[in-house]
């Protein structure tokens, strides 16, 4: 089954410095043969963190980097959009930003109830086909 990724394994696996460097980089491996995806809002998020804190230079090995890693990167489009709007609306006391509203829509898109994140409140997302939203790792 496929398996959905975050910003926050993406990040510590391109950045060796990163805390959970090791742990992100494992997670990757291990699941890489399910079918990593990453929908393009994650992908954009990502650019701009490795942007901003380890600067333009790190954002260029990460954005080359990206094709060696067999992640697929999924379109989001405008009713992907309107769902996460819903999906904000509805989990307003989580506090889910848009990246991750945008990634909740994409798992009721592609009906995948698995996650790599480190963001653990995403758990709190009761997916329309699953009795929950499988966080890993």
């Amino acid at each position: 089954m496929p398996i959905l990724t975050d910003t926050s394994v993406l990040l510590a696996a391109g950045v060796q410095r990163e805390s959970r460097h090791e742990v992100a980089a494992a997670a990757l491996r291990e699941h890489a043969g399910d079918g990593l995806l990453v929908p393009l809002t994650i992908l954009t998020e990502l650019l701009c963190f490795a942007r901003s804190r380890y600067g333009i230079e790190q954002q260029r090995r990460m954005w080359a980097g990206l094709s060696a890693t067999g992640l697929t990167v999924v379109p989001v489009d405008l009713p992907m959009l309107s769902l996460a709007r819903d999906i904000d609306t509805r989990y307003s006391d989580v506090g889910f930003g848009f990246a991750d509203c945008t990634l909740l829509a994409t798992c009721e898109a592609l009906r995948t109830a698995r996650v790599l994140s480190f963001d653990r409140r995403l758990a709190a997302y009761r997916p329309s086909f699953a009795q929950s939203l499988e966080v890993l790792p």
